[in-house]
Order: structure tokens, then C-alpha cells, then sequence
């Protein structure tokens, strides 16, 4: 017996050498909270420590050798927060607790991140995905990265560095708003806000998730990002609930909705509504629904600029993609028939499927949706708009071809990845769901304190991640069928451009050389707010920062017009070829940003 129980240590010593000696293809963050519990009922950030391996491989022993900061961490969401491997929020802190801004893993600093763990979501991908589809309409949305993670020594598998919604010069620029911008001009920017549900946890003896900050007129819920609730003056606060309820009365009395573009930013509207049918999320225009709005601004001419309403940028998406459904006899998805969660429309329009303004409640909460984004969507001139610019990204940066190309990479990139986490969450082939059991809790938690009660989500589970991972590329091509023949397009043969101008901000150099901050706070629609032009009649105004070949191409492809620029503004007609066609502006053969 004894020794059968030497072997027995010996070969768990053998299990951990191993384990330790581990190289990985990912970076990997070392989270050490200082022997206090991290779950659920972790409500305030407790003080910890991370470390930081990134190199081209990296290895577990090597851990020491990481770069250490202090944080603040804890467990966030609602119903993810049960989930055994859950999402985390960090803050980096410097010695005296104060907030400090951090590069972590080549992103742009910040004093705090977001670290999403996949669990619903067995590809892994659809954070990463949905985020970068909507890059590539030119637009903002949070960069993501992957890595892996270890929790007080234990590994907690395969988790997302995500950038969280929030105003800065890297992420949504909105101008600062100071305490003193209580009239004028100053006082119409820069908000950020989000339409939520509203969702009570203190019958769980839990505080409230997401109240909301007010309400409109109409009694959608507002929950406050910038200014947060604590630091938004009343003047601030009364200004953004005002022009809200006047954004509302164009759909009441009668009304349908006339003059929105007033008070919304069409083209983002257009982005936005695309990007959340393309990705068939389940919580669209109701759930995670982030906006914007900019200054309003005079120049020295005298020339005002009124800054509208900016849908997105986009957030959560582990229930996209087909992961989440209402089980009915005419899906033949392998499915859990106990699935809870999830109402996407797989036969027409989301936003046709949520066409009431009315107030709902669920067994999460309760919602109002927005009646002026349906009378919006049901405007003959906004669905023409809608129209012109699906044919523009199914043409070239949404096209097939550039989707598969992405997915191919991300397949290979993830692959090792893949196999590490399914060891340590073995839930593929199964439902999977709140309080699912953690084969290695998490250290130093009580494991009697009471949980919250299981629900299984997610409509969909394959046996392998391969499976799971061209589920999502399966889905989203079926998807993209659908609303091609509900707008009455066909993709063409060819990819028109791959990708949009992206500004990769320099900020190493940007921080120490002011000169070189060349990001004007609130021209923020774009992600390269240096690059984009303006359409007048027939007038092009292109403005760019890097020059280079200017050219007009029809949806096949085939080249209208083609020039040199240089930096600056440059005026130049539309060709005669190009007034009666629909085509796409690009720059050195990236797509431009109207």
C-alpha cells in the first residue's frame, strides 16, 4: 500500500513538473490575489498582483522574469459571474493606489481591461470576431488579445484581453468633460451612455447589476459611461436626458420619426445595425447598446457642427453567432432543448423582430426599446442607405473571401490554444451554463456559500473545437446569404479591397511628443480620423495624413478613377463614369471612411 502511494505522489510530482515546464504559444498573465477569495461574491476590486510574460513563446518556469504590477481586480457580469471560468475586470495601480495607464500586450494604454473567458463560447472566437468585423466598416471597436491565465498558481485556461468602452484618445474621443461645462457649446459633448436592461440582484442578497442612471420619456433605461453617474453634473446629466426625450418625441403624436438625422449619426447607425444582424446577436438594440455623442462645434467662419448621436461601439458577443437560440422543430442544430437564453431571428431582421416600443419584462430584467431606431429602420430613404452599404462591404471587406481569411489565420493561431483550454474545461459536446462544476476551484474561497441557481445557455454543442469553430463561420456565411437576398444583392467574384485605413497609434512616441498627437478629440467616427472623405454633390473632399494613390472602383472591382494626393485636403470631382454608379473610395488600396 505504501508503496503504491509513493508511485501514486511521484507520479502527481512528475504531473506538475510538467505542467510547469509548459511552453505556450500565447503570452500568459501570472494574477496573484494576495490569499483572498476571487468569485462571485467578489463585489469590490480586491488588491493583487499580475505578471506579464510576452514573448514569441513563453514558459511557465519563467514566471519570475514576468514584469509585476499592482491591481485591482474583480469577478464581472451578471450571469457569466457564475460561470466556473469566469470574466475578470483589472485596473493597474501605482504604488500609492493611484490609477495608472498600461500597454498590456502591445495595446494601447489604459488604466483598466477587461479579461474575457470563453465558456459559452466553445470557439473561443466570437469576441475577437464580432470586434473585428466592425473594424473593418472603419470604425472603432475594442482590440482584443489573446493569452493564458494563471490564478494563484492554478491555470485558468485560454482567456481575451479586451479594451473596455470608455472615453480616451485611443478608444471613443470624445472631449473631456469638465466640471465647468455647464452651458454653450461645452456643454453638448462628449457623452457616452448605454441602453441596458434594468436587473435586480438583491434577492440574491447581491447589489444591483446595471442600474439605471435615469430614464428617458419613454422609460428606456440610460446607464451613465462618461461621465459616470458619481462625477456627471446636473446641468451634464439634464442636457444628455433632454436630448434624448426630444430624440424620442420625432415618434410620438403621430410622428414617424422626420428629421433623425439631426440628432443621429446615419452612416454609424447604418454600421451598427448591419454589424448586429451580420453577427445575429442576441441581446441587439436592447442589451450591451453603447452610443456616443460629440461636441457641437463653431470654427472661426462661423460654421457649426452639430455632433449626433454615434451608435457603438458594439460589446459582448459570446451568445452571437448562432450560439444562442429558442429551440423550435424546424432547426435541426444539435442543441440543448433546455437552452434558456437567446431569441435571435435566423429567418428575417433582428430589429424587425423587436419592433415595439414597449416595456418588456424578463426573467432578467426589464427593457424599453428605442422607437425612433425602428421608425429609423423604416425610413424609404435610410433602408436605400442600408442598401448602398451592404453592397459596399459584402464587395470587399465583408466579402467571403476576406472572412475565410481571417477565420483561416485565427483556426491556426488558436489550435494549440484550443487543446490546452478543453483540457482544463472539458464542456465540449455538453450544455454548459452557470455554476457548472470546476474541477480546480478557484484557492481560498468558501466553497458552502450558497449559489446561484444553474441555468444552462448556448444553443449549440459540437464535440470537437473544430466543430465549434466553423459552426461560427458556417453561421455567419448563412447569414450573410440571407440578408443578401433580403436586400437583393450578389456578392461578386472577386474581393473589391481587404481592409479599411486603421490608425495604429504610436503611442510610445505619441506620449512623449505632443507634437506628434496629431488625434483631434471628437473627429472620433473613424479609426483613422486622418483618412476619410466627404461626399457634396459632386464634389469629393478627401482629407489624409499619408497621401498616396487615391482611387474610385465599382462594386467588381473595376477602376473609375485613379490619382495622387498629397497630404492635406484635396478637392476633386466625381467623374462622370462614377455619378451613376455605386462605388467605393480607397487609398494605396485600403477602403476609405466617408
Amino acid at each position: 500500500m505504501l508503496h503504491l502511494e509513493k508511485l501514486l505522489c511521484i507520479a502527481a510530482l512528475l504531473m506538475a513538473t510538467a505542467a510547469f515546464a509548459q511552453t505556450y504559444d500565447l503570452p500568459i498573465l501570472f494574477i496573484d490575489s494576495k490569499q483572498k477569495c476571487l468569485d462571485f461574491y467578489t463585489f469590490e476590486k480586491i488588491p493583487a498582483t499580475i505578471k506579464v510574460l510576452d514573448g514569441k513563446t513563453n514558459n511557465v518556469a519563467d514566471s519570475s522574469k514576468g514584469i509585476q504590477y499592482d491591481i485591482g481586480i474583480k469577478v464581472r457580469g451578471f450571469n457569466s459571474a457564475a460561470f466556473p471560468k469566469p470574466n475578470y475586470t483589472i485596473e493597474f495601480h501605482d504604488s500609492t493606489g493611484k490609477d495608472i495607464n498600461v500597454s498590456l500586450l502591445g495595446l494601447p494604454p489604459s488604466d483598466d481591461w477587461v479579461l474575457h473567458g470563453p465558456y459559452l463560447d466553445k470557439s473561443m472566437i466570437r469576441n475577437s470576431f464580432a470586434h473585428w468585423l466592425f473594424r473593418q466598416t472603419g470604425r472603432y471597436s475594442p482590440r482584443t488579445k489573446f493569452f493564458d491565465l494563471y490564478i494563484n498558481g492554478v491555470y485558468r485556461g485560454v482567456y481575451e484581453l479586451t479594451e473596455r468602452i470608455k472615453r480616451g484618445k485611443y478608444r471613443v474621443n470624445v472631449s473631456k468633460l469638465k466640471k465647468t461645462d455647464i452651458e454653450g457649446e461645452e456643454l453638448t459633448g462628449g457623452y457616452i451612455w448605454e441602453f441596458d436592461y434594468i436587473i435586480d440582484r438583491h434577492g440574491a442578497g447581491l447589489p444591483s447589476y446595471n442600474p439605471a442612471d435615469f430614464q428617458t420619456s419613454d422609460g428606456v433605461n440610460v446607464v451613465l459611461r462618461y461621465p459616470k453617474k458619481e462625477k456627471i453634473t446636473k446641468e451634464q446629466e439634464e442636457y444628455l436626458k433632454n436630448y434624448l426625450n426630444n430624440l424620442e418625441a420625432l415618434v410620438k403624436d403621430g410622428k414617424n420619426g422626420n428629421g433623425y438625422e439631426n440628432y443621429v449619426d446615419v452612416a454609424s447607425t447604418v454600421d451598427y445595425i448591419l454589424h448586429q444582424e451580420l453577427t445575429n446577436h442576441a441581446d441587439a438594440y436592447v442589451y450591451n447598446f453603447f452610443m456616443y455623442k460629440p461636441k457641437d462645434r463653431t470654427d472661426e467662419h462661423g460654421n457649426k457642427t452639430v455632433g449626433k448621436t454615434t451608435l457603438g461601439p458594439p460589446w459582448d458577443f459570446e451568445l452571437a453567432f448562432k450560439n444562442s437560440f429558442k429551440p423550435d422543430s424546424g432547426n435541426n442544430d444539435k442543441k440543448d432543448t433546455n437552452s434558456t437564453i437567446g431569441f435571435q431571428n435566423t429567418s428575417s431582421w433582428i430589429i424587425e423582430n423587436n419592433n415595439n416600443n414597449i416595456n418588456v419584462s424578463t426573467g432578467l430584467g426589464s427593457y424599453t426599446l428605442a422607437g425612433w431606431l425602428i421608425e429609423m429602420w423604416r425610413d424609404s430613404v435610410f433602408q436605400i442607405e442600408v442598401s448602398k452599404r451592404w453592397a459596399e462591404l459584402r464587395s470587399g471587406v465583408w466579402h467571403t473571401k476576406t472572412i475565410d481569411a481571417y477565420l483561416d489565420s485565427m483556426k491556426t493561431y488558436l489550435t494549440s490554444a484550443a487543446e490546452r483550454n478543453f483540457k482544463r474545461w472539458p464542456n465540449l459536446g455538453k450544455a454548459s451554463g452557470t455554476n457548472d462544476e470546476d474541477l480546480e476551484p478557484m484557492k481560498y474561497c468558501d466553497t458552502n456559500r450558497p449559489q446561484k441557481a444553474r441555468m444552462i445557455m448556448g444553443g449549440y454543442n459540437a464535440d470537437t473545437w473544430e466543430g465549434e469553430f466553423e459552426h461560427v463561420r458556417n453561421k455567419t456565411k448563412e447569414r450573410m446569404k440571407l440578408i443578401d437576398e433580403l436586400l437583393g444583392f450578389k456578392e461578386p467574384e472577386k474581393t473589391v479591397v481587404f481592409e479599411p485605413i486603421i490608425h495604429e497609434p504610436d503611442w510610445q512616441a505619441e506620449m512623449g511628443d505632443t507634437s506628434k498627437a496629431h488625434i483631434h478629440s471628437d473627429n472620433i467616427s473613424r479609426l483613422s480620423p486622418t483618412n476619410y472623405f466627404v461626399v457634396n454633390g459632386n464634389r469629393i473632399e478627401v482629407q489624409t495624413d499619408i497621401g498616396g494613390t487615391f482611387a474610385i472602383v465599382d462594386l467588381n472591382g473595376a477602376v473609375l478613377y485613379r490619382t495622387h494626393i498629397k497630404t492635406g485636403t484635396t478637392t476633386l470631382q466625381v467623374p462622370r463614369n462614377a455619378r451613376n454608379k455605386h462605388w467605393i473610395a480607397t487609398l494605396n488600396g485600403k477602403m476609405m471612411n466617408r
